[in-house]
């Protein structure tokens, strides 16, 4: 559903625009109730791309088989950006325990 956004990034910042938008996306469509997909406007009211994907997403968020498709495509795409540009995977701090120590 979403594997056309693999195209579009051209620069690491574009990419991980997209990426973050679409794991906004996978998360609205995992937690979101359906009385909110209701509420979605057709024509998105923001100017950003969350707001668009939202919109075009709305139809498919109303249909279970279709939201679970709509779902895992945005993940997987958000994945493979963040592959694709390594410079945009979020950084992870180590944790202080986890530290390998010389001494």
């Amino acid at each position: 559903m979403f594997e056309a956004c693999l195209t579009l990034a051209q620069n690491p910042n574009e990419a991980q625009l997209l990426a973050e938008s679409l794991e906004a996306v996978a998360r609205a469509l995992r937690e979101w109730p359906l009385e909110a997909w209701h509420k979605v406007s057709l024509t998105p009211t923001g100017k950003g791309l969350f707001e668009r994907l939202v919109a075009r997403t709305q139809p498919a968020a109303l249909d279970s088989r279709q939201r679970v498709i709509a779902l895992e495509s945005a993940e997987a795409v958000a994945g493979v950006l963040r592959v694709l540009w390594p410079e945009t995977r979020p950084r992870v701090e180590a944790e202080p325990d986890l530290l390998l120590t010389t001494s």
